[in-house]
């Protein structure tokens, strides 16, 4: 089953689901908070039904491209993350992007993607420092994230659902440097490789339509040998970043009232 409808009904559909035992590919994220991923992992597992987190953008061409170019070492350690993601939704009560009763925010729509690409480079923060603005409502229209590690290592992300930032991500070694140029989670123009001292060189990702066809592959396959989870999106990985969205809410006082 494939749920993509609003927020807040992620969790009463997946689980339903999952307790009968149909496996679910739901779009992200997961759900509004982490009690509420726990419960579904949890079920996943008693029922032993698969189930994966819609972060899309993970198994297309561009992203496989990106992890071979990292782990080939070709920009060295990474120290330091920058990703942003935006785009200016229409403000109307009936909006979804504008009602908390609907999950609204840049946060949980688009955001996740920041953090999602943050956590899979550099895994959990030491700590976590947020700002934005927030609506009467408390959701975030605007919302900036640092993510801290002891080693020195950070991230710096951005998402916002009011202004158009540049929609691209950057990743520093201390080798060189990759620039996933706009719009970095779908189709990104280029992807620029800038190596210290030695020569550069740009990738031109290419595929047929919008690249859903990557994230279907991925869980035939996954159905096919019986796994209750991906390799690629553990459920590990979507406990791990509801937790560090859960504190970014908790900072900036982000409430969905209904659902808490």
């Amino acid at each position: 089953m494939y749920i993509a409808t609003p927020h807040p009904l992620h969790y009463e559909e997946t689980l339903f689901c999952l307790e009968n035992k149909i496996p679910v590919l739901c779009e992200k994220p997961l759900a509004i908070n982490e009690n509420q991923v726990k419960e579904l992992v949890e079920a996943s597992k008693k029922y032993n039904t698969f189930l994966l987190e819609g972060l899309w953008t993970r198994f297309l061409p561009s992203f496989h491209y990106l992890f071979n170019i990292i782990q080939l070492g070709t920009i060295g350690e990474i120290l330091h993350v920058h990703a942003d993601m935006s785009f200016i939704a229409e403000k109307d009560k009936t909006n979804r992007f504008f009602n908390p009763e609907l999950g609204g925010g840049s946060l949980l729509d688009v955001g996740v993607y920041t953090i999602y690409l943050s956590y899979l480079l550099l895994g959990n923060p030491d700590k976590i420092f947020s700002c934005g603005r927030v609506s009467e409502m408390h959701i975030d229209e605007t919302c900036g994230v640092t993510l801290k590690y002891n080693d020195g290592k950070y991230a710096m992300l951005e998402s916002s659902i009011i202004t158009e930032t540049q929609n691209s991500a950057w990743i520093y070694g201390n080798k060189g440097t990759i620039h996933i140029k706009r719009p970095w989670t779908e189709h990104p123009e280029k992807i620029d490789v800038r190596i210290i001292n030695a020569p550069s060189f740009d990738h031109y990702p290419s595929w047929q339509g919008r690249g859903f066809q990557y994230e279907v592959d991925e869980v035939i396959k996954c159905l096919r040998t019986n796994k209750i989870q991906s390799d690629i999106i553990s459920h590990r990985a979507s406990l791990d970043v509801i937790r560090i969205m859960d504190e970014v809410r908790s900072q900036l006082n982000i409430v969905y009232p209904k659902y808490e």
